[in-house]
């Protein structure tokens, strides 16, 4: 049941409230360091915000699609780095909420909830990035269950996560078919977390190597029914990619608001430069853009929360892609706004830019994305503006 919209607003206040006094004075050294932060996921633990996701039977407050989005967009205004330690919570719980037993979610939610329990969600390989299907990780039968032999990339979390949900091939023979999802503690016998990734940007949030050496996992680890993952696994996309999204606005905006106020303090040939026409103008397009790019986020997830059709996951598709670039876009001008400060470590511009660009590539690339929609078009056309939303209008349908 989503959350009613008292109780929304008095989370998203508290959730400011921290975001202000706790993570935004460490933003730059999270950045600097490449640190997990495990402090202030202890204290974001403590807000309740973990549990979320998770059904109040097993210790969460949830599920609620919509309020981790919104939180998502809180954090990243002065950290997408830890917008997305606390946002993967989602992506890697999700799967077990929907899929997993009874035995299953008791054993596991009530930990991820309060934070004692990090968990990730285990897909990517180096030879299967936006072609999940040709993964080639095996799960091999054996008695009392299968081992695993493979290696994954680019896990998120992964340096520091507790539990995984790792996706395997059970029948290598059957492309996305012949997939099936495991549970697999972390310190299981054969399982190695390998080398986190230096990358360009989301510095704080590891990125992680996983390598699994004839891993055995009981039977009764799998997660849900054997040859569905590939299921499992797009099932979670469309929240993952409004999440990208909402993370993708957030940096925007923060970035935003700094060249804003650089705009209006610095001088130049007598007067603040955001009184000569020409910053004017590039400011106003950024806002514009990221104005438009919010709509758009905020369609696909009444959307998706109202139902979870093709339309919805196309909306969903249409938000990464316009968010996640227009924020590319909006921060790399906010760097050009503010000249040499713009490139400065003094100032967060040149952070939001880095940590925008991977969200560009996270969880379907902007290829992909138009993939997607292009396949709507060609089979059922434009998405149409539902009745609903119409009614919400005022508007009568014709």
């Amino acid at each position: 049941m989503p959350l009613d919209t008292s109780f929304r607003k008095q989370i998203l206040a508290t959730v400011e409230r921290f975001v202000n006094e706790r993570v935004a004075p460490r933003a730059a050294e999270l950045d600097a360091t490449d640190r997990f932060p495990s402090d202030l996921y202890r204290e974001a633990a403590g807000l309740g915000v973990f549990g979320l996701w998770v059904p109040e039977e097993y210790g969460g407050i949830g599920p609620d699609m919509v309020t981790p989005l919104l939180i998502s967009d809180v954090i990243a205004r002065v950290s997408p780095s830890f917008a997305l330690i606390f946002s993967n919570c989602g992506d890697a719980v999700t799967p077990l909420v929907n899929f997993g037993t009874a035995e299953q979610k008791k054993w596991l939610l009530p930990g991820i909830a309060s934070g004692a329990i990090i968990p990730c969600f285990v897909l990517t390989e180096p030879g299967a990035g936006s072609d999940a299907a040709s993964i080639v990780t095996q799960a091999r039968a054996v008695d009392g269950g299968y081992r695993i032999s493979g290696r994954k990339m680019w896990i998120t979390n992964g340096g520091v996560g507790d539990v995984f949900t790792v996706f395997a091939k059970t029948d290598p023979e059957a492309g996305n078919k012949g997939i099936s999802a495991f549970i697999v503690e972390r310190g299981a016998e054969g399982f190695t977390i390998g080398r986190n990734e230096d990358l360009i940007g989301l510095r704080g949030c590891p990125t992680t190597e996983l390598i699994f050496e004839d891993v055995f996992v009981p039977a009764d680890r799998m997660l849900g029914e054997k040859n569905r993952g590939f299921k499992i696994a797009m099932s979670t996309l469309d929240e993952a990619r409004l999440n990208c999204s909402a993370m993708a606005l957030g940096a925007a905006t923060g970035a935003l608001q700094c060249a804003l106020d650089y705009a209006k303090e610095r001088v130049q040939f007598g007067k603040p430069i955001i009184e000569h026409q020409g910053l004017a103008f590039l400011l106003a397009d950024c806002a514009a853009r990221l104005t438009g790019s919010r709509a758009i986020w905020q369609r696909a997830m009444t959307a998706l929360e109202h139902e979870r059709t093709r339309e919805a996951s196309t909306l969903a598709a249409m938000a990464k892609l316009l968010c996640t670039e227009t924020a590319m876009r909006v921060t790399t001008e906010c760097v050009q706004a503010m000249g040499a400060n713009g490139l400065s470590k003094a100032y967060p511009v040149e952070r939001f830019m880095r940590d925008c660009k991977p969200f560009e590539v996270f969880d379907g690339t902007s290829q992909i994305q138009k993939l997607l929609i292009g396949r709507h078009l060609e089979k059922y056309g434009l998405p149409e503006v539902a009745a609903s939303e119409i009614a919400a209008l005022g508007i009568a349908a014709q």
